[in-house]
């Protein structure tokens, strides 16, 4: 057998072992059960996605239908609020509640399709970076560190000017602005398996580069990437909703949380549910993806996953 064809052979059999020694999935549900906030994080974001997804038939109105004589009308229960309008109207007498739910879905969409596509793409050159070394690693460290220089959101500010806003915009500005934590850390990563054991025998068995990058090295950054990519999302959706606040983002007829806070902001002291209700749901929905983050953070870290075991077993015993 030549070495050539050892890698559809023995190349196969070259398992890469994993970095850290994540649970099975009953091992993850287990650990989910036993972190009170991680659980309520996840109930929380699965609750919202599931809002996003089935907004159409939630919503009691037209998020975009226009009743002036029933402008600014208060929450239920306000003196002066109906059932009509559970969380009240707007300005333009379109319904809170319609506009909210209308809204999640483009602010995790968002959230979702950025850290997607930067995440692709850091992790893709962080890989070449660290395996590859040398020049190629010099000229992509060099291009991280020099966008890095540069103020993100003014960037992003200035790209949209020129551009004009809208959600495709959006999300590629968005995704051209955070790729390079993905690289850094994937790169890391690979720098510490490049010499290791399992790599050395898959190149001697003649595994291809990409065969070595995706099938040994990747599945080891499962658990970091899994980290980082829920506390990106959880900034995207800030991001989104600072520049749609600021009119660079998401343009009516569309609806986000974002663009509500923004037009809402002239009637703060008349009508403050049009800037507090959909600011809350920002605030509610970055919490529990951060508390997502916190328990996968100690579930897939083995140190951390192993005092929490010691602390729970001392405290039974």
């Amino acid at each position: 057998m030549s070495v050539a064809d050892s890698d559809n052979t023995l190349g196969g059999d070259v398992a890469a072992p994993p970095v850290s020694d994540t649970p099975l999935a009953g091992g993850y549900w287990a650990d989910l059960r036993a972190d009170t906030p991680g659980l309520i994080g996840v109930i929380c974001l699965g609750t919202l996605f599931f809002i996003a997804v089935f907004a159409p038939f939630l919503a009691p109105y037209d998020p975009a239908a226009q009743d002036i004589i029933s402008r600014l009308q208060p929450p239920v229960w306000m003196a002066g609020g109906s059932w009509e309008h559970l969380l009240g109207t707007d300005h333009l007498g379109r319904d809170v509640l319609s506009r909210l739910l209308h809204g999640s879905r483009i602010s995790l969409f968002v959230g979702f399709a950025t850290v997607l596509l930067a995440g692709t793409f850091g992790v893709l050159l962080g890989l070449i970076s660290g395996y590859a070394g040398g020049r190629t690693d010099q000229w992509i460290t060099a291009i991280i560190d020099t966008q890095v220089a540069f103020p993100g959101l003014l960037l992003a500010l200035l790209i949209l000017a020129v551009i004009g806003p809208s959600m495709t915009t959006v999300i590629v500005v968005l995704a051209l602005n955070g790729w390079m934590v993905y690289a850094r850390m994937t790169r890391s990563v690979v720098l510490g398996l490049r010499q290791t054991a399992f790599v050395e025998a898959a190149e001697l068995l003649g595994c291809r580069t990409g065969r070595i990058l995706i099938r040994h090295l990747l599945p080891n950054l499962a658990a970091p990437l899994l980290t980082l990519g829920t506390l990106e999302f959880a900034r995207i959706v800030l991001a989104e909703a600072a520049l749609s606040f600021l009119g660079l983002g998401v343009q009516p007829p569309a609806t986000s949380w974002g663009l509500d806070v923004a037009q809402g902001k002239d009637y703060m002291f008349r009508a403050w549910w049009l800037v507090t209700i959909p600011g809350l749901a920002i605030a509610f929905t970055v919490l529990a993806i951060n508390l997502i983050a916190s328990w996968l953070r100690v579930t897939t870290d083995p140190v951390e996953r192993e005092k929490r075991y010691a602390r729970r077993f001392g405290a039974a015993g």
